[in-house]
Order: structure tokens, then C-alpha cells, then sequence
């Protein structure tokens, strides 16, 4: 198979999160790739970021100098991809700045957010050779966004073990945020009053989060600090948790249809998913044995779901989910 990054250099711009953004470029680099990364993001604080959901005009003299000053380090080289994850923060008189000073240089975007979550990105469509999106719903009223869902990384890739003893039943790992937290509370319910052993991490940002949920969320009412944690996993930590648990649950933001990060992650490690995406159902892994969606409305729980095992996969199938099979269809 001919390896289409070999001897490339690549210009590669994404919003920090939770360090894939190196992940992607080391994978990059395996691939025989020579790689300049940058934040696609002019701002980083979460004060930023909050006003950026309202307009990226705002920041907008100050992306542009911070491009600008990107381009000037990097005038000199011949780019052959430059690859732009979300871009709610790149003006379109830098996409079109790309395309006078890179001649030679294929554009190529990712949207690993829905449309609606990033003001103004449509307009900027046209100035890419290639578009993908992970939201199947965005897909099929935009022709030219391409489908192609998220990734595992190779730390999520494991061989499937049948008839395993699993320290845990089911497992939780992620930031709470939206109703999640809600949710989680009804599942640990029913896992308690079914004797399931259970593992839930639930990431804040801060203690400011913390006190603002508590004021403004019902379901933190009556909560403390210590049921939450305040300092990030690594993804070799949460691999070990996954690995040591049958089922893993997910509950993406309730304004996404999109898979979560997660949820591709769990086919490189061989997991069952207990999921509120009603939209998974339309890929091409779908096996209800291994996979159960929940009402976030009604939640319940099917006890049945934890007696059998994992079915595995076809190899085409985990093989395409894999960062390299991402990397390589997203130039395409």
C-alpha cells in the first residue's frame, strides 16, 4: 500500500484537546511526514473560548496577527497539506493568504464539532480542498462535508480477550458538563441496586465550576467537591480503566449527534458501549449485542446487556477506525 505522507510536510492546526492534537502529529511523523504544528486557537483561556462560542469576530485582529506571524516563521516552506481541525478561529483572509503563499499546498478541514457550534464556518468552505465532518446529520444537508467519524489512538488499541474477569462492570470517564452529571447519578443507581461494580470519574475544570453547577444545577444540590475530580487523566491512565472494564458508559452534549471521542475509542479497545447517541445506530460497527442506547430522558438500564460478551468486529471494519485510516482519509 502506497504511504501518501512519506517525504510531505505538513502544516497542521487544531484546538488543543486533551493532548490528540500531538497524537495526531506523531502519527503524522510515523508516517514519514515532516510536521509544523499550531493551535488553531489565537485564545486559549476558558473566558476566551466562551465568548468565541458567540462570535470569532471578536478575536478577529488578533488571529489575524497571530497567522500572520505563523506564516512569516514559515514563509519559506513548500507545504504539500495544510490540515485545519475545526477552524472557528482562522479569518478567511488567512485561508485565502494560504492559498497565495502555500501555491502547492492541498487545504484540507476537519470538523470534529457540529456546524452549529462553530459561527460562520460554512463561509469558509470554499476556500478548502477537502472537507470532512464526524456529524452524519451535517453531512447529509451539506454535499460537499464529507463523512468520517472520529479516531482510537494506538493506546486504545487492543487485541480482544474472551471470558476476561473485569475488575469493574461499567465505567465512566470524561468532563461533566450539560446533563451528564444527572445522568450519571440515575446509572449509579441502578448499578448499586444491582450489585454492579462501577468506576466514574468526573472531571471539573475548576472549583469555580464546581460552586457555579452547585448554584445552578438541581442535581448538585446536594454534592461535595470530593465527588468529583480536578485533575485530568492521562490517556494511559484512562486506558488501564477502560481496559479493566466490560462496559463503558458515554453521553454525549445533548446538541451533538456526532460520536464522541470516546465512543471510537472503545472499538480499538474491544469494549461495550451503554450510550444516549441514538444516532449510532447508523454506523457501520452497530451490534446491539455490544452496543445499548439509553433514553437520557427515561434512563434505564438493561441488566441482560452486562451477561454477554463482546462480539468482535470484522478487521476492514476496527481497521478503519484507526488514527492512521483518519489521517489518510481526511487528505484525500
Amino acid at each position: 500500500m502506497i504511504n501518501e505522507l512519506e517525504g510531505k510536510r505538513i502544516l497542521f492546526f487544531s484546538p488543543a484537546f486533551f493532548g490528540y492534537e500531538y497524537k495526531i502529529k506523531k502519527k503524522m511523523e510515523e508516517l514519514g511526514a515532516k510536521v509544523d504544528y499550531y493551535d488553531v486557537r489565537s485564545v486559549t483561556s476558558a473566558k476566551d473560548r466562551a465568548l468565541l462560542k458567540i462570535s470569532s469576530k471578536i478575536f478577529e485582529r488578533k488571529s489575524k496577527r497571530y497567522y500572520e506571524k505563523i506564516i512569516e516563521e514559515n514563509q519559506d516552506k513548500d507545504y504539500d497539506y495544510i490540515i485545519v481541525v475545526k477552524c472557528d478561529m482562522t479569518p478567511q483572509e488567512i485561508l485565502e493568504k494560504f492559498k497565495v503563499v502555500y501555491p502547492n499546498a492541498k487545504l484540507c478541514l476537519y470538523l470534529w464539532d457540529s456546524i452549529k457550534n462553530i459561527p460562520g464556518i460554512t463561509k469558509k468552505f470554499k476556500y478548502f480542498d477537502t472537507l470532512h465532518s464526524f456529524d452524519l446529520d451535517d453531512c447529509q444537508v451539506y454535499e460537499n462535508l464529507n463523512f468520517r467519524p472520529l479516531f482510537y489512538a494506538d493506546q486504545f488499541r487492543k487485541e480482544f480477550e474472551a471470558n476476561k474477569d473485569y475488575k469493574y462492570d461499567i465505567s465512566f470517564l470524561g468532563t461533566i458538563h450539560s446533563d451528564r452529571y444527572a445522568i450519571i447519578k440515575q446509572i449509579e443507581r441502578i448499578a448499586k441496586e444491582n450489585n454492579l461494580k462501577t468506576y466514574f470519574f468526573k472531571f471539573l475544570q475548576s472549583d469555580f465550576i464546581y460552586y457555579f453547577y452547585k448554584i445552578l444545577k438541581k442535581e448538585f444540590r446536594d454534592t461535595s467537591k470530593e465527588d468529583f475530580d480536578f485533575v485530568k487523566m492521562s490517556s494511559e491512565e484512562i486506558a488501564k480503566i477502560v481496559d479493566a472494564s466490560k462496559v463503558i458508559l458515554d453521553i454525549q452534549h445533548p446538541k451533538q449527534t456526532g460520536l464522541t471521542m470516546r465512543t471510537i475509542e472503545m472499538i480499538g479497545m474491544n469494549k461495550k458501549i451503554i450510550t444516549t447517541n441514538e444516532s449510532i445506530k447508523k454506523y457501520d460497527f452497530y451490534n446491539p449485542n455490544n452496543i445499548s442506547v439509553i433514553d437520557r430522558k427515561n434512563v434505564k438500564m438493561d441488566i441482560k446487556f452486562f451477561q454477554n460478551d463482546y462480539e468482535p468486529l470484522d478487521k476492514s471494519v476496527y481497521e478503519k477506525y484507526s488514527l492512521e485510516s483518519w489521517i489518510k482519509e481526511i487528505i484525500e
